[in-house]
């Protein structure tokens, strides 16, 4: 016996090579990262950048404050008040319209804060409306028609809840502040709109170099992304608010740090350095575990391959270099060779409990001593010229000669099948006449494929028995077709089934049932059944059930072995 190799376990081999590459490389690692942590350089940054983006928000909440101030001027200047009153009492729109298209202009036309401005009347929101324009242009008018298209409806819902207040509508990026104006008696004479210019609020926050993304947030509205797109997460994303006149400004930001920690490049490429020589320790740790772990497992994941593949038996070469894959890889040798040996023992069992099996079950239907007597009688019928039975004594032949097998052909193809079915059908025609119908769909594309000899006779038999109704006539067809790799043969009648008969066919094809116990006239089925079962697979054989009104169908189920 060839002496085995002694070599170092594989758990302490693998505790060496990291305890050598890895350990202090980790220290080191570990001890810059933690100066770094410790020294709080990017807590500090973080705290001045804070700071900066919240004095940055103040700047911006100031001119918003200077955009609700300038709406209350249309609050506090009597012409649109007086305008209203005066068309209250004496009607005419024309003047109103005059007067407030004027004082409209006169504050925000040239105001740059503003890209446009919108004021309508309650009384009638859709015709009683003027805008005033800050500059002339095509995309200016394209924005105030995208306001009466698409923000006019959710402007009307913000001001009918704020009363007195001012409030703030975001739609797509688009900002409006929406501000009633209310008489003497507080009722509301109609709603100032005043399209905000966003660039003119908010530069502070969008030239924020350290930022790659910045979002901003008045009151209640949607987030508006001045900047990029700033992600969901909390670190890394300053968060700052500001309360204005009578609204919440609140903005985030995200932290660019390649910006951020550019005073500290250095240490990037110090770390850089440490990488580069670990990179030895760590191909050497890769050649280790490749040869120690992965070779191994592979070899052995291979054989088991061949094994899969149907190579029982099949011995592993591989040499391993560790204490355990060398046990794994000579038990997976040994257990190779032993399933072997128990499948060989096995499949010849197998075969000869099989060929058993088939020729006990044949034997039910190899009557030989018949076919002289019957060669005889045919002759004598001959002689006395009886044309029609001495037809029925060679279709009777036919059936015998396939059950006699001479050739110990076991399977034959199904057009021959299909010659002893003729010639029992001619026999059953000669005794039933025109009570009974058969009908026969087998496609020519299925004549070439192997069944079992006399496989289709004890079911048609079965079915014609079965098929003749108390009128004393019936039906029954044959039918086949390919599903997958299976053939599909299906015989039909019309006799229906009782309780009795369902209960009975369940024993006849109950895969352990014994025919040795049965009589010979309740046999067929059941050796049909078996048959098909032992020579294809438990997945195949013989089934019994109904179809439609009293329909019964018997369905065989035959592999298919192409040539």
């Amino acid at each position: 016996m060839k002496k085995t190799k002694r070599t170092l376990s594989l758990r302490l081999q693998m505790m060496l090579i990291i305890l050598l590459c890895w350990l202090l490389p980790v220290l080191m690692v570990l001890s810059v990262m933690g100066w770094y942590v410790s020294a709080g350089v990017g807590e500090r940054a973080e705290r001045s950048l804070e700071n900066q983006f919240e004095l940055n928000l103040q700047m911006c909440g100031d001119r918003v404050n200077s955009a609700v101030e300038a709406s209350r001027l249309a609050s506090y200047d009597p012409t649109i008040r007086s305008a209203w009153n005066t068309y209250q009492k004496n009607g005419g729109y024309a003047e109103l319209y005059r007067d407030t298209r004027a004082f409209l202009n006169r504050q925000y036309a040239s105001d740059s804060r503003f890209l446009f401005s919108v004021l309508w009347f309650a009384k009638d929101p859709e015709h009683m409306s003027i805008t005033s324009l800050t500059g002339i242009s095509g995309t200016m008018y394209t924005k105030v028609s995208r306001y009466w298209s698409d923000d006019f409806p959710y402007a009307q819902e913000l001001a009918e809840g704020l009363d007195t207040a001012v409030g703030f509508l975001e739609r797509d990026g688009r900002v409006y502040l929406v501000r009633n104006l209310m008489d003497s008696h507080y009722e509301t004479i109609g709603v100032l709109v005043l399209a905000l210019n966003l660039p003119y609020y908010f530069e502070e926050l969008t030239t924020l170099n350290w930022a790659s993304a910045v979002e901003l947030q008045l009151e209640n509205t949607q987030a508006i992304a001045l900047k990029g797109e700033c992600p969901d997460q909390t670190d890394g994303v300053l968060r700052v608010s500001h309360q204005g006149d009578g609204y919440q400004l609140s903005a985030r930001a995200a932290i660019d740090y390649d910006i951020l920690l550019a005073p500290y490049s250095s240490y990037k490429y110090l770390l850089m350095g440490m990488a580069l020589l670990l990179l030895p320790m760590l191909l050497l740790t890769f050649r280790f575990l490749k040869s120690k772990v992965s070779e191994p497992i592979q070899a052995l994941m291979e054989g088991d391959a061949q094994i899969e593949q149907g190579k029982l038996g099949h011995q592993m070469s591989y040499q391993a270099n560790s204490r355990e894959f060398q046990y794994l890889t000579e038990s997976f040798n040994r257990m190779s060779g032993q399933l072997q040996y128990q499948f060989n023992r096995l499949y010849q069992e197998e075969l000869a409990l099989r060929d058993a099996h088939i020729k006990a079950l044949q034997a039910h239907i190899n009557p030989h001593f018949l076919n002289n007597t019957l060669e005889i009688i045919n002759w004598e019928a001959r002689m006395n010229g009886d044309v029609k039975v001495s037809k029925m004594i060679e279709s009777l032949s036919t059936v015998l000669d396939a059950a006699l097998d001479r050739k110990k052909k076991p399977e034959v193809r199904l057009a021959e099948e299909m010659t002893y079915v003729n010639a029992y059908l001619y026999i059953i025609d000669q005794r039933f006449g025109k009570r009974l119908a058969v009908s026969t769909d087998l496609p020519e594309e299925l004549m070439d494929y192997k069944v079992p000899r006399l496989i289709l006779q004890p079911v048609i038999e079965n079915a014609v028995e079965h098929g003749i109704g108390p009128a004393g006539q019936g039906t029954v067809a044959l039918r086949g077709y390919r599903r997958g790799d299976r053939l599909i043969l299906e015989i039909e009648n019309g006799g229906g089934l009782s309780r009795e008969d369902e209960t009975r066919i369940r024993r006849l094809l109950s895969p352990d049932y014994d025919s040795s116990k049965e009589t010979a006239g309740n046999i067929g089925i059941a050796n049909v059944n078996q048959r098909l079962r032992i020579l294809y697979g438990e997945d195949c054989g013989l089934s019994i059930f109904r179809g439609e009104g009293d329909q019964v169908i018997a369905r065989l189920k035959i592999a298919i072995c192409e040539d």
